[in-house]
Parts: C-alpha cells; structure tokens; sequence
C-alpha cells in the first residue's frame, strides 16, 4: 500500500466534522484503501465496511458514540478473527485506511472504546470468532471543534508526546540506553512517535540493533497491563503496535530503506517486564 509520509505527519484526531457526505471520488478511494490494506504482517486479514447514509445499512446515529464524534456522515468499521496477534494486524490495516483518508482531506478518530461494538459487530454480521476492535468517522473536519472534542484533547494530552530518549533505545554494555544517533532511521522514528495511541499512552519502545550485518528495528510493547485488560479481548495496545508498525513501514520506504517485517524467536530477545517483543523490521 503507498501512503506517502506526509500523511503520517498531517495525520490527527478528528471528533468534529462539518456535517457533509463523503463525495464518489473520496468514497471510491476509501474502498479501494480497504482492499489495499491488507493483510496485516502477521497474516490476518481483517475486513472493513464504510457505513452511513448512502454508503452501507449502519444507521445514521446508531454507531453510539456518546456525543464524543459529532456531524460525522461515515464511519468506517471492522472486524478481525480471534488469532494471535490479531490486534496488531487490525491495528496495521485500520491505520492504512486512515492514512490515506488523511491524504484525501478526511480526518478521522480511532475509536476503541467509546462506540456500540454490538451494534457495529451485527451490522458487520460477524461471526462468532470474530472480535470488533475499533471503528473511525470520516469526513470534513469541521472549522471549530466542539468544546467536546478540547475537553477530550486537554483531558487525554493530545498534542503532547513523549521525547524520542523515552522510546527508542539502543543497547550498551548489554543495558538499554536512550538512542543517540538515530542516523538513518531519524525519520523512521519520529513517525513511530507522533502515531496514535489508545489515551496517548505511546506503548511502543524500539531498540535499534543490528543482526548479521543488517540494521533492524526491534518493535517493544511496554504495557500498562490493566488498561490493556479493561476490555477483554481487545487489547488496545496490542492494536497500537501495530499503528506504530504501519508507520514504520510507511517512513522506512519514503527514506528509501527497503525491508521487511520479520518476528524472531521470543527467546533470543529479551526485555525486562512489562515490555513485550512484537516483531523487527529488517533492512535489507
């Protein structure tokens, strides 16, 4: 899928929109996202449908957002099958989705905990393997935002991001020091760090390293395991890891580093509790 970067750094919530439909060009470009998007890298293949008026049978309204979206005519919804890293592959998909409403002039809002995932999963017609981890609104952002939408911005920190020494590290002395010299993956990184995550948590921790001559960059969860918990199966920051996935994979072709998404063998990568190996990007 060819995001461009620019969409990774213009890329922000919206929660208030302008109250206009989705326009064919836009919504045929959506569709053709959601069958560009997948797979995700671990092989799941999650699917999406575009609802609202004119596009889909989800009525109006009847996504349940509890007054935190507003005006917004389209959403965009999903499900995947429960599997291993099925969040991750959701979370990689969703987000290229949303990357290129980004490039069409859309915004758009992850929303992971604050809609009717019943309503949405019977809309989907989902089955019982299946899991419906988020769902995102489309369209014009509107000129002001409510006062909803900058209490929830103040309240969560949007704007604020942690500084690149708290998540990217290498490894010295066998101990994990903040990342001096990012060098090529200067880039990579910063994507990685003004992505999206479930209330601004940014889980991710990346140790860049290197294996039989090739750099890699090594993909860490640190969990807050009772936030990830809050909600069963879905694992919001499970989902997170794999935003930050997308992104590293859209900067890391933009800079013209060429690679791959590869998951080693847990046990020949280890990390003190609470962080989690998830997978490697491997140069090539």
């Amino acid at each position: 899928m060819d995001i461009s970067l620019d969409a990774v750094r213009a890329r922000r919530s919206v929660r208030s929109y302008d109250g206009s439909a989705l326009g064919s060009a836009q919504e045929a470009a959506i569709r053709a996202a959601i069958g560009e998007a997948v797979p995700g890298p671990f092989g799941g293949r999650p699917r999406f449908e575009l609802f609202g008026p004119g596009l889909g049978s989800f009525e109006k309204g009847k996504i349940g957002t509890y007054g935190v979206i507003s005006r917004a005519q389209a959403f965009i919804i999903g499900a995947v099958e429960r599997a291993s890293f099925a969040m991750e592959d959701f979370g990689y998909c969703l987000e290229g989705i949303l990357l290129r409403a980004t490039e069409l002039g859309l915004g758009s809002c992850w929303l992971g905990g604050i809609f009717d995932r019943g309503a949405a999963g019977k809309a989907l017609g989902i089955g019982p393997k299946d899991l419906v981890p988020a769902c995102s609104p489309l369209g014009v952002p509107a000129d002001r935002q409510s006062i909803q939408e900058r209490i929830i911005r103040f309240s969560a920190g949007s704007r604020a991001r942690k500084p690149a020494s708290e998540l990217f590290f290498e490894e010295r002395g066998g101990v994990w020091q903040a990342l001096e010299q990012p060098g090529i993956w200067a880039e990579v990184l910063e994507a990685v760090r003004v992505g999206p995550s479930a209330s601004n948590k940014q889980p991710w921790r990346i140790l860049v390293s290197e294996r039989a001559g090739r750099p890699e960059l090594d993909l860490f969860l640190e969990e807050d395991r009772r936030y990830n918990s809050m909600l069963g199966e879905i694992k919001l920051q499970d989902m997170d890891m794999g935003i930050a996935m997308r992104h590293v994979e859209v900067a890391a072709r933009a800079q013209g580093i060429g690679g791959a998404w590869l998951r080693h063998a847990p046990e020949t990568i280890k990390a003190a509790a609470p962080r989690r190996y998830i997978c490697s990007w491997i140069a090539k």
